[in-house]
């Protein structure tokens, strides 16, 4: 019975990504999600950019609970099991944080967390968040529930982008 309810529960949660995408073809990218080298944009750096007024964590704390928290949970710990923890992890942890901005971007399926294996399907976040609110989610992950991870920026999550294709 409880495999059916972590079952139903998975496909909500898909259901509920899937909504969120709206009309958008799979596979295309939501637009601003890559920025537009003609124009300074929220990795550009220039000052007064969203990069350099620093990490919010309100922003952080919104996107995470709109697109993480049904499956990581409000605090973090994941669901046995299922869906793996955020707090404490290891790659949240991490100083480098490549490997955390590529599950975010890219999503992952299989991989093995504290000995556990996590067959449950995380989805990809490229083709529907922006570099900075994805380096929000990531600030929020690595700075909430005890994690002191190093704070990453929109630009960082950019490279990563590119590099990822």
């Amino acid at each position: 019975m409880f495999d059916n309810v972590r079952h139903m529960l998975a496909i909500g949660v898909i259901l509920a990504f899937g909504t969120s995408i709206g009309a958008r073809a799979v596979g295309q990218m939501h637009e601003g999600a890559v920025g537009d080298a003609a124009a300074p944009d929220e990795s550009s750096g220039e000052a007064g950019d969203p990069v350099e007024r620093g990490y919010d964590s309100a922003q952080g704390r919104r996107l995470y609970t709109t697109h993480c928290s049904a499956c990581h949970g409000a605090n973090g710990e994941g669901r046995p099991g299922t869906f793996p923890p955020l707090k404490g992890s290891g790659v949240v942890t991490k100083d480098d944080a490549e490997k955390h901005i590529r599950v975010v971007l890219d999503g992952l399926q299989g991989a093995k967390a504290g000995g556990v294996l996590y067959a449950s399907p995380m989805p990809p976040f490229a083709g529907i968040l922006t570099d900075l609110e994805i380096a929000a989610i990531i600030d929020y992950e690595r700075r909430s529930w005890g994690n002191h991870g190093k704070l990453v920026t929109a630009a960082q999550v950019a490279a990563e982008r590119l590099r990822s294709r």
